[in-house]
């Protein structure tokens, strides 16, 4: 007897909302310091223009 195969679109589903959880994660994550530094630096170099 053949194991059951998964549902393709409950398959997708569950990739979809392991996706979405990642990018929320990673979105909420607060931005490295020096990361904001250079962003700091880039912004002075453009008002001196």
């Amino acid at each position: 007897m053949a194991s059951p195969t998964p549902d393709k679109d409950a398959v997708q589903k569950q990739i979809d909302e392991n996706l979405r959880k990642i990018f929320e994660e990673t979105a909420n994550e607060p931005i490295p310091d020096q990361l904001t530094q250079l962003l700091d630096k880039l912004r002075e170099q453009e008002t001196r223009k």
